[in-house]
């Protein structure tokens, strides 16, 4: 196992209790160079602790202020990244089976508070988990005042975090001023917290069941896409929680989620699309429609010769001696209709190609509209132009009148989308 290891309370006990149980495990301490030479002490602290225990430790110096800036982060929210960043790299580097960290009761009442005075909903006040993977919190159940005691009985020595005393952090402004005058009313705080957030997981398991079976009615996938059909969501009672549970996941923030929620409410005209970090949601006539951001933009291909076509990996091309009707996403030709060099492209706006079977000549983007297509099919659309600049295929829909076959020929081509 691995242990954080500060040099506080917490963890040096946690460490004395785990080397007395007969444990192996190794130490990891974080240097955030945020108290000058208190941050130092507090290392040699822990390396002093390493060896009287006789276990391995690893430390790491981090740049907490310069990540701040760079992130645009506090804090505290800088340090949790940076430490659980390292902590996951040396699991992985020294194949430890667990994480062990040192919070306790305490730490469970002042979370709870943070996420109520955040709005974070139920998930939020179920406080924290004892176990999650590979994390392990052993001391949930023990107060800050069981802890320093057992240490003292036991003559363990440990560091004293000045920063603690000030209140100029969230968590330590409720630790100083709000808990203590709640403890005036309930001195039993932390074990009546942690009955509740026992109480809340268990109820948060049942919303979370709940919800994942709405998702699942409202939900289709392909590959690369999701859809949330629209009409179904509407009529959910409790359609704010459904839709949070769905596009939380794919990194959208609270106001995108007003907004969509307006959006469907309001029967909005469709088009409006949202971004995350990692996604992008559009909100089709019909459906919401998720796909992942991609990195990579499709790039024109163009095949100068038939042996350029033979070779490419989009399509898988066969001779035929005789005809045969085609399936949705292939295409049968005359190798004598080609023209070379063919392109695969995207459309372009003004596109116009005569729909196998119609006589006259179509825009291309009022057949999708026909089709009924969504946002992402349009945008995603292909189509294979002939070397004259006439579109031969519109991949996956519909083939060009003037490239229909004589079903008299003795040799086709077929063309084979690659799914």
């Amino acid at each position: 196992m691995l242990l954080a290891i500060s040099g506080g309370s917490d963890s040096v006990v946690l460490a004395h209790l785990l080397k007395a149980a007969g444990y192996k495990f190794s130490l990891a301490h974080c240097n955030f160079q945020l108290r000058g030479k208190d941050s130092d002490t507090d290392e040699n602290f822990c390396k002093a602790l390493s060896k009287k225990l006789g276990v391995k430790l690893y430390t790491k110096h981090f740049d907490t202020q310069a990540y701040c800036i760079a992130n645009k982060a506090t804090i505290q929210v800088a340090a949790r990244n940076l430490r659980y960043q390292w902590f996951n790299e040396l699991l992985k580097e020294h194949d430890y089976a667990y994480l062990l960290t040192a919070h306790n009761a305490n730490d469970v009442v002042e979370t709870i508070f943070i996420n109520l005075l955040r709005g974070t909903g139920i998930k939020g006040i179920k406080g924290i988990s004892e176990k999650a993977e590979q994390l392990i919190r052993p001391l949930l159940n023990f107060t800050k005042e069981e802890i320093e005691s057992y240490a003292k009985k036991k003559e363990i020595q440990f560091r004293l975090d000045q920063s603690n005393l000030e209140d100029k952090y969230e968590r330590n402004f409720l630790r100083l001023n709000v808990i203590p005058l709640l403890k005036k009313i309930n001195p039993n705080l932390e074990e009546t917290f942690t009955k509740n957030a026992g109480n809340f997981k268990e109820e948060s398991e049942i919303v979370k069941d709940y919800l994942e079976q709405r998702s699942m009615d409202l939900l289709t996938q392909t590959p690369g896409l999701i859809f949330i059909n629209k009409k179904k969501l509407k009529r959910e009672k409790y359609i704010k929680s459904v839709l949070h549970y769905i596009v939380c996941g794919y990194g959208f923030n609270e106001t995108q989620e007003k907004n969509i929620l307006k959006n469907i409410i309001t029967d909005a005209l469709p088009g409006k699309t949202f971004t995350s970090g990692t996604h992008q949601l559009t909100i089709d006539r019909n459906d919401l429609i998720i796909k992942p951001l991609l990195k990579e933009v499709f790039s024109d291909e163009i095949y100068s010769t038939f042996e350029d076509l033979e070779n490419q990996k989009t399509f898988i091309v066969q001779t035929l001696k005789k005809f045969v009707i085609p399936e949705k996403n292939e295409l049968i030709l005359q190798k004598d209709h080609l023209v070379f060099p063919l392109i695969l492209r995207k459309k372009q706006t003004g596109d116009r190609f005569k729909p196998f079977g119609m006589k006259g000549f179509k825009l291309l983007s009022d057949f999708l509209k026909d089709e009924k297509a969504n946002s992402v099919e349009k945008e995603n659309c292909l189509v294979l132009v002939n070397g004259n600049a006439e579109i031969i295929w519109v991949i996956g829909r519909r083939s060009d009148d003037r490239y229909k076959v004589d079903q008299n020929k003795k040799v086709f081509l077929k063309l084979s989308l690659i799914e």
